[in-house]
């Protein structure tokens, strides 16, 4: 009798996509991108000319005419594109696409990985090469970068403006600049704290896209039974509704139409991994394996119940 061969789990159950390498250095990069589009935005204001100042007095008195307010909106539009949208020069336009190459390629890897060890048929037709030289990865990769840079441009635009109403309206009212220096740096804060939550969606469902197409090519193109097995990120965040799911095998359409609704894809940790099905379609997994994934659901419960 041939002995069932479970799937590969990657990472643990606090890391389930494998992807915490990846997103941290995109968070370290978003870290610093934004300190220094703080100090470049500090120092925009600081250039305003100021007639009369008291930190503890109401009224600021501002030099600034209306062309020069239209300069440093253009200022602030050139210092969060250098920072947010495009790159410090155009050698490093588009800085996020190399995080989306890097989690398209790491799911690649652990879908060639995992079904090369499930299937004979697999690991002698298919390889990681193949993959990420194909022109259905190409579109793939090409389609998530052009959705990176959509964000990203999206963002700059947004925080820009909102930079540009911080200063226009402290002018105008006169505000104490150690006020608007505070208020400057809360809303790059706020623009910094978007990018992260955008960081790990972005990444984590990149590699789900990745791992996704490649069963639905094992199963199109080479005739293997698969399904995808749940394996939720049973952490104190997690949504009872992912985790309820860790276990379960779905199809690669149950798995889209999941995360097309109700926000999911946003802040999900949860992964899915390749697993064989037999003639009736029911998943083969080990008796052990199975425990396992249910024990983990249950100490989450317990540990997580209200």
């Amino acid at each position: 009798m041939t002995p069932v061969r479970n799937p590969a789990i990657p990472g643990t159950p606090r890391d389930r996509t494998g992807t915490a390498g990846i997103l941290r250095k995109a968070v370290a990069e978003i870290n610093s991108r934004f300190r220094l589009l703080q100090s470049d935005v500090l120092a925009i204001f600081a250039r305003i000319p100021v007639y009369a100042a008291n930190d503890v007095g109401d009224i600021t008195l501002y030099g600034l005419t209306p062309e020069q307010m239209q300069a440093i909106s253009s200022e602030l539009m050139a210092a969060v594109e250098r920072w947010i949208a495009s790159g410090r020069d155009p050698a490093h336009s588009l800085w996020w696409s190399t995080y989306d190459q890097q989690a398209m390629q790491l799911g690649a890897a652990q879908s060639a990985a995992n079904l090369s060890n499930l299937s004979a048929s697999y690991a002698a037709s298919r390889s990681l090469e193949q993959i990420i030289y194909s022109t259905p990865y190409k579109t793939r990769l090409g389609m998530a970068q052009i959705r990176s840079s959509e964000y990203w441009t999206g963002l700059a635009t947004a925080q820009k403006t909102e930079l540009a109403q911080i200063i226009g309206r402290a002018v105008v009212d006169g505000k104490n600049p150690k006020a608007v220096r505070t208020e400057i740096m809360g809303r790059i804060g706020v623009g910094r704290a978007r990018a992260a939550q955008y960081a790990q969606t972005d990444i984590t469902n990149t590699l789900r896209e990745s791992r996704q197409a490649e069963a639905d090519y094992a199963e199109t193109e080479l005739g293997i039974k698969l399904g995808l097995l749940w394996t939720s990120a049973l952490l104190p965040t997690t949504r009872h509704w992912h985790a309820s799911r860790n276990g379960k095998v779905y199809t690669t359409a149950q798995v889209k139409e999941f995360y097309s609704v109700n926000g999911n894809r946003f802040r999900c940790h949860c992964a899915q991994t390749e697993c064989l099905l037999d003639a009736a379609g029911n998943p083969i997994l080990t008796k052990k394996l199975k425990a396992t994934m249910a024990n983990e659901l249950a100490a989450w419960k317990k540990a997580n119940s209200d």
